[in-house]
């Protein structure tokens, strides 16, 4: 089963090109698909409305989409109907198997005056792999605050503890409400314990954010998550993220993009690498591939 992440800075390229194509040729090849910079309407309201497109790349892929930033960019025809429109910038996840249910959550924010900072969030999907029901978190932190990012490293870590504990999408019979079948027929979906954690961060390996994540523990003392580049390739120094090289500035690189898994797929990790040539973004795919037999 492979997995990859992607910022794909909405399509825009190292050579500063719009081409969408470009990014899906480097992640189609994916069984699971988490993209970042996922955008509708944004320059202006005509402007593309990325999922759909991504899904029209991808029709063998089940998806869900969502938006940490969301703000109005409807339109007052001459009549006065409204299209209703949302300029938006979220996470796209993609799947050759059912996502059985999904959630978005929001995550800690600061205001900060002298900076743009925007909201960001987390896209949890359930998916059924063959390797049984997994919770898979698409993530995007914040990129101007070390103290933001902590917060929202402190609040994925409680979303992948407690999960478990909350149960799916439902739980029990209809209840009060059995004049209507809530679940059409269907079993009380799963929420397994068992989780990947994968998206861009925008730490560093080190950081006090980082050693939140990774060095969390979970409710019997066990380490909470772990980082699969770090654990497959120890001491590699490699980046997935590239300051645009068409733009002015000192060039700049670092580890922003990750990949962590809950204890019991540990052992299920076969590789992980980054594909260092795609072009279709300032960010690099991080694949990660687990043994499914």
């Amino acid at each position: 089963m492979k997995i990859v992440t992607y910022n794909i800075h909405y399509a825009i390229g190292k050579d500063e090109r719009y081409d969408l194509e470009r990014v899906i040729n480097a992640v189609e090849g994916a069984d699971i698909i988490a993209l970042q910079e996922v955008e509708r309407h944004y320059d202006t309201p005509q402007s593309p409305s990325q999922p759909e497109d991504i899904a029209a790349l991808l029709p063998e892929h089940y998806w869900v989409y969502d938006a940490s930033f969301d703000i109005d960019c409807s339109e007052r025809q001459a009549n006065g109907h409204i299209i209703n429109r949302r300029r938006q910038h979220g996470q796209m996840l993609l799947s050759r198997w059912p996502i059985i249910a999904k959630r978005y959550f929001a995550l800690p924010r600061f205001y900060i005056d002298n900076e743009f900072n925007m909201q960001m969030g987390v896209l949890e999907g359930i998916i059924d792999t063959p390797l049984g029901a997994l919770r898979i978190y698409n993530v995007h932190f914040g990129s101007v605050s070390s103290e933001e990012r902590k917060l929202q490293a402190q609040r994925v870590c409680e979303l992948v503890r407690e999960a478990p504990l909350q149960g799916g999408a439902w739980s029990g019979p209809n209840g009060e409400f059995s004049e209507r079948d809530w679940c059409v027929g269907n079993p009380e979906p799963p929420m397994p314990a068992t989780a990947i954690v994968l998206g861009d961060f925008n730490m560093e390996p080190g950081s006090s954010e980082y050693q939140l994540l990774c060095h969390s523990r979970d409710g019997d003392g066990a380490e909470l998550l772990t980082d699969i580049w770090a654990l497959r390739n120890p001491g590699r120094n490699v980046m997935s993220w590239h300051s645009n090289p068409a733009k002015a500035g000192p060039a700049e690189s670092a580890l922003l993009d990750y990949c962590l898994v809950t204890e019991a797929l540990m052992t299920r990790v076969n590789t992980c690498w980054i594909d260092e040539a795609a072009a279709g973004s300032d960010h690099q795919p991080l694949w990660t591939e687990f043994d499914t037999r």
